[in-house]
């Protein structure tokens, strides 16, 4: 049973009674989880009306909350829906659906609930306010989302429609020390941040999996944090210099930190790549670029044709020798492959010692993952060709 007093509200439940005054149950995080979407949609909006009318004086906070729940009108969203993975490439699905109740997301692939198909229920304003409950990784998803809600105001000029978290491109995940782990052999702790968000749980002996809980980019900038908060100041400092962002519990009127250096996209990479081979084919620091761009190539294959590519055209530089060889040796089928290509490609280009078509269809995969003697002795020959220039 819920019911409000002069300037508060209490639910009876079978674990006893529980009170809020209205300024404390319109500022809460996932406020009377007990009660259903629209249950809980109404006496956020009941509250707001009482504060409203109110002569306390109000604090910036609670004065957006009041607006928004005086102007949003949702029963003017249609129901909408949209699947999507939490990661590009993974296999971790999820489903996001908005209508008139609030939104709501499904894990189908059971990435943090067991079995799948668990659903998570997320209020109005607190999406509005503190970001997504679940993983919505694509900003153009956080976009639509937030225009959607924008078009369910009655006032699209009051304070609260322009209030929404920060829509933000996730910074790329390069540091591989962003992660925590404390404990024993008994229970172990971890929070860990990913290219969708922040994890963090724990494991103990008995466990077959780790226990593992989400929170967003977005909730970690705008939800204050809990009195035990698994994430520490030190923890939080660190996250802050990787989202180039201050969470709400460190803002001032300071400026804001400055970003971490912020790493060249795949395309950017290319461009500066192609400057300095362009200026200089023998460029030690162009063909590092070059071959690094490899780590994007379980991505798209785009880029691995691109980098054995171009090596076509660099015969004489002493890393792209390095790296055919490297790959020669090496256990990469895909790579050994594309390394004979480059070969077969120097000949093309006038390279005499590499238009022998015997030699080069000596070099097959089948031979060299059986350690063929003959290979052996063709590839010491092949090695040295290379290292000739």
């Amino acid at each position: 049973m819920l019911y409000f007093t002069n300037n508060g509200l209490t639910l009876e439940t079978s674990d006893g009674a529980k009170s809020w005054s209205l300024e404390e149950l319109l500022q809460m995080p996932d406020p009377l989880p007990e009660l259903s979407h629209g249950e809980r949609n109404a006496a956020l909006r009941t509250a707001a009306g009482r504060v409203g009318k109110s002569a306390v004086e109000l604090s910036d906070t609670l004065r957006l909350r009041v607006d928004f729940w005086n102007h949003f009108r949702p029963e003017k969203i249609s129901e909408r829906s949209f699947v999507y993975t939490s990661t590009p490439g993974s296999n971790k699905h999820w489903e996001l659906t908005i209508n008139e109740l609030g939104i709501f997301y499904k894990d189908l692939s059971g990435e943090y609930y067991y079995p799948p198909g668990k659903v998570s229920e997320q209020l109005f304003s607190d999406f509005w306010f503190y970001g997504p409950l679940q993983p919505v990784p694509d900003l153009r998803l956080r976009e639509m989302i937030v225009g959607l809600m924008q078009e369910a105001f009655q006032d699209p000029g009051c304070p609260a429609a322009g209030a929404h978290f920060e829509l933000f491109e996730y910074p790329a995940l390069t540091d591989s020390n962003l992660f925590w782990e404390e404990g024993d052999h008994v229970r172990s702790d971890f929070v860990a941040v990913r290219s969708h968000g922040i994890e963090f749980g724990y494991s103990t002996w008995r466990d077959v999996q780790p226990s593992v809980g989400y929170m967003s980019f977005e909730r970690f900038l705008n939800e204050p944090p809990p009195p035990y908060s698994v994430v520490t100041p030190k923890m939080r400092t660190t996250m802050e210099q990787f989202l180039g962002r201050k969470s709400v519990i460190n803002r001032s009127d300071q400026p804001a930190m400055p970003a971490l250096p912020k790493p060249p996209t795949p395309r950017e990479q290319m461009d500066l790549t192609e400057h300095l081979l362009k200026a200089d084919p023998s460029s030690e620091k162009g063909a590092e670029m070059l071959i690094d761009l490899l780590r994007y190539e379980a991505e798209e294959s785009y880029w691995r044709n691109y980098v054995f590519n171009y090596c076509f055209k660099l015969r004489n530089n002493k890393k792209v020798q390095a790296f055919v060889i490297e790959c020669l040796h090496g256990d990469n089928e895909a790579h050994f492959k594309k390394a004979v290509e480059v070969l077969q490609m120097w000949g093309f280009y006038g390279d005499k010692a590499f238009q022998n078509r015997a030699l080069l269809l000596s070099l097959n995969w089948e031979d060299a993952t059986a350690n063929d003697p003959s290979f052996r002795e063709t590839l010491a020959i092949t090695l040295k060709m290379i290292q000739k220039t």
